[in-house]
C-alpha cells in the first residue's frame, strides 16, 4: 500500500469516528462537559487510527445493536437456564427475539459460565462496557464513556466480541 493510499485509508477512518460521534456542535459541547467535570478525554492520536477495528466505524444504532447482542451473550448461560418468562421477555423488547434466541443457543460456548443477568435496561450499557474491555487502552473512550463498570476475564469479553462480530457478519 502506498503511503497516499494508507492516508487516505487513516482519513476515512477518522471520518467515520466522527460522523459517528454527532455534528460539530454536539462533539464541542461534549468537549465542553468533559473539560468542566475534570474529565477531558485525551485525543486520539494519527497512530492509534491504525488499531480501530471495523466494527468501532459503524453508526450508533448498530453499535447500540452490537453491545445489547454482546451483553447477550454475556450472559447467554443464565438465559438459557432461567425460567423467569418476564426476564426473557424484557430483554427480547429491548434487543429483540432474534438476538435472545440467538445468545441463548451459545450458552454451552461461553467461557466461565458467563455473567449474572442484569435488568434489560442496562443491557446496552453492560455490552458497551464489554465493547470498551475489547479495544486497546487508547481507544477506550471512543466507545461510550458512560459504559458501566464491569469485572470480568479477557477471555469472555473476546468470546463475546468475536462471536458476535461473527454472527453480525453472518447475518
Amino acid at each position: 500500500m502506498t503511503a497516499g493510499r494508507r492516508r487516505q485509508a487513516l482519513a476515512a477512518i477518522g471520518r467515520d469516528l466522527i460522523a459517528r460521534d454527532g455534528g460539530p456542535a454536539e462533539r464541542r459541547a461534549k468537549a465542553l462537559l468533559h473539560s468542566l467535570s475534570g474529565t477531558a478525554l485525551p485525543p486520539v492520536a494519527l497512530n492509534h487510527l491504525r488499531d480501530v477495528p471495523d466494527w468501532l466505524r459503524l453508526p450508533r444504532a448498530a453499535l447500540q445493536a452490537l453491545a445489547q447482542r454482546v451483553a447477550l451473550l454475556s450472559m447467554a448461560p443464565a438465559l438459557a437456564a432461567t425460567i423467569d418468562g418476564a426476564l426473557l421477555g424484557a430483554h427480547a423488547r429491548v434487543a429483540g427475539e432474534d438476538a435472545l434466541d440467538w445468545a441463548i443457543t451459545r450458552a454451552g460456548k461461553v467461557p466461565g459460565g458467563g455473567l449474572p443477568p442484569i435488568e434489560a435496561s442496562r443491557l446496552t450499557r453492560r455490552g458497551t462496557a464489554l465493547m470498551r474491555m475489547g479495544l486497546p487502552a487508547p481507544l477506550r473512550d471512543l466507545v461510550g464513556p458512560e459504559a458501566e463498570p464491569i469485572d470480568c476475564s479477557a477471555a469472555l469479553v473476546k468470546f463475546c466480541l468475536a462471536e458476535t462480530l461473527a454472527g453480525a457478519r453472518a447475518a
